[in-house]
């Protein structure tokens, strides 16, 4: 059974709370309970899902609901586990992202795991959820995130976020990821920086339609994270196999493992000719 951190917070432009979930997914507690760390086991890696669109329930808009790459069976969390300690990080997503994003919930979660002993702590971020760890890093330089891993992360937007297909509750939530409302967050954090001591990489999928299918590599790697030296790393995925396919899982194991130091601008440079095919 799964260890279970709930939090509840109200927020002025929320009509309901916003739930959030934290959980440890591997190895799994064969009793209901505290998370446990590994004997030896210096590495917690979190994983933090995206956008999930609710078109018919807007209960489901408000639950915290892993989800199924962040599950103890899938791909992923197994080949994670082989090294780490594997949490999960959920939550609502009945309000904007930047007003879940001051929720101190995850925050909170990973102070805790340092507590429980663990040297390192990874922030795996998949869509949305990668801007959720990046904000957690840069509001929270003394939380001790170790390293930030975004996999197809909206950072300035992406076009997708137009289409309204979802129930009311959650269209805050979905218009928080246009690149309309990603500018102007970006120009309020404008003084924001990710930590020197925390390492970041942004994962980008580059499967599709100069992108992969929903975010644009362009937004995947933005310029002002380009300007930090934080390397890029392209793989042909789509956006919704990029946690899925053992390409992405691969990747994103091998990117959990290594070190990632800060690019020169010339290598930056490089890449981003070869990124962007131009």
């Amino acid at each position: 059974m799964l260890a279970t951190l709930t939090g509840l917070c109200f927020f002025a432009f929320s009509t309901q709370p916003v739930q959030t979930k934290f959980v440890q997914v591997a190895p799994l507690l064969k009793l209901p309970g505290e998370p446990v760390r590994s004997p030896g086991q210096e590495r917690a890696v979190v994983l933090i899902h995206g956008l999930w669109i609710h078109p018919f329930s807007k209960e489901n808009v408000e639950r915290a609901t892993l989800r199924s790459w962040q599950q103890p069976d899938s791909l992923l969390v197994k080949r994670l586990a082989a090294d780490s300690d594997v949490f999960a990080f959920a939550y609502g997503q009945n309000d904007a992202l930047d007003e879940i994003g001051f929720l101190p919930d995850l925050d909170a979660s990973v102070r805790r795991l340092h507590r429980m002993g663990y040297k390192s702590v990874v922030l795996v971020g998949h869509s949305a959820g990668g801007l959720l760890a990046r904000h957690c890093a840069e509001d929270h330089p003394d939380a001790g995130i170790s390293k930030v891993i975004q996999v197809c992360a909206p950072n300035t937007g992406s076009w997708w976020a137009h289409v309204h297909a979802v129930r009311r509750n959650q269209i805050g939530f979905l218009e928080s990821l246009t690149k309309e409302v990603r500018s102007r967050a970006a120009d309020g954090r404008a003084d924001r920086q990710i930590p020197k001591e925390t390492e970041f990489a942004c994962l980008v999928g580059n499967g599709a339609f100069g992108g992969d299918g929903v975010v644009s590599c362009r937004s995947q790697w933005p310029e002002d994270l380009q300007k930090q030296g934080i390397p890029a790393f392209p793989l042909s995925t789509t956006h919704w196999s990029a946690t899925r396919g053992k390409k992405g899982i691969e990747k994103i194991a091998e990117l959990v493992r290594e070190p990632l130091p800060r690019w020169s601008a010339e290598r930056v440079a490089t890449v981003r000719k070869q990124i962007w095919k131009d």
